[in-house]
C-alpha cells in the first residue's frame, strides 16, 4: 500500500503536462535513447523534457513544503 507521501508524488507526476510526464514515467525502465525511439523524438528533446519535468516536480514539492511550514 502506498504511503501518503508516495500518493502525493504520484498526484504531482500526474499533474505534469503530458509531454513532460510521459518521458518521466518511461525513464523508470528506459534510457533516453529508448524513450526517444518510443516517442519518435530526438534524444536531446527527451533529456530536456526530463530536466523540465524534474524541475517542475522540485518546485511543486517546495511549494507544498512552504505551505506546510507556514501552517505551523
Amino acid at each position: 500500500m502506498a504511503t501518503d507521501w508516495e500518493a502525493a508524488v504520484h498526484r504531482l507526476i500526474d499533474s505534469l503536462p503530458e509531454e513532460l510526464r510521459q518521458p518521466l514515467v518511461l525513464s523508470v525502465e528506459m534510457n533516453s535513447r529508448e524513450i526517444a525511439a518510443a516517442m519518435g523524438i530526438a534524444e536531446g528533446t527527451v533529456r530536456t523534457r526530463l530536466m523540465r519535468a524534474r524541475q517542475m516536480l522540485r518546485e511543486k514539492i517546495a511549494a507544498i513544503e512552504e505551505r506546510r511550514y507556514a501552517e505551523r
